[in-house]
């Protein structure tokens, strides 16, 4: 790293896990993405050969932003899924738990709570299979990839609070696996760039 040169000082390298002076740190505990272990990195002495280097000195930064579009608009297609899976169970409770005599579901609140929870699903996917498809064409999608990756994360922490709220008291019940669906999705709105990083990059493609 030549720190003189800032943003283009970073070089980018592959550490193999057996390198000596690589060491994991604990793992974290988190609240959510129990399945996703994670920890921290030391590199103490580390010695890494040039052979190992990504790309040419000083690109570092175009390797990471490369990796974070990639990981943008891929790894958040699970996140439409658990979208998909949270809004068919949220129906379904809906249709079948009755209150005063009807399904709740029938009660206008908990039926626009669930159209919301629809527009939000269809809004990420369309935005997802969008710049998914720029990417396949080797078309430019930073404005595309970010806006689909705010529109999912932002839509999985809305609809997992709207989740519980139609579930009511066992929505909150570890017991009846809603809940988890709010805490694995608070970290989607954290991790590969925040949503205020997101806001930042599409303002930034309008020319702002």
């Amino acid at each position: 790293m030549n720190r003189k040169h800032g943003y283009l000082g970073v070089t980018a390298f592959v550490v193999a896990r057996d390198t000596p002076g690589l060491r994991l740190g604990e793992p974290l505990m988190k609240m959510g993405l129990k399945s996703s272990p994670a920890c921290s990195l030391y590199l103490e002495g580390c010695r890494v050969p040039a052979a190992r280097r990504l790309g040419r000195e000083g690109q570092g930064g175009a390797v990471f932003q490369a990796s974070m579009q990639w990981e943008r608009s891929c790894l958040f297609a699970g996140y439409v899924g658990m979208l998909e899976r949270q809004l068919a169970q949220a129906v379904e409770y809906a249709r079948t738990r009755r209150q005063g005599g009807k399904p709740i579901g029938k009660h206008q609140a908990v039926a626009h709570r669930l159209a919301e929870m629809k527009l939000r699903l269809e809004s990420a996917r369309l935005l997802l299979y969008r710049a998914c498809w720029l990417r396949d064409r080797g078309a430019p999608a930073v404005a595309e990839v970010s806006l689909a990756k705010l529109a999912i994360s932002e839509a999985a922490r809305l609809s997992s609070l709207d989740a519980i709220q139609i579930h009511g008291g066992i929505g909150f019940a570890a017991d009846y696996n809603v809940e988890h669906m709010l805490r694995d999705s608070v970290p989607a709105t954290l991790f590969s760039g925040t949503s205020e990083i997101q806001r930042d990059l599409i303002a930034r493609e309008m020319g702002l």
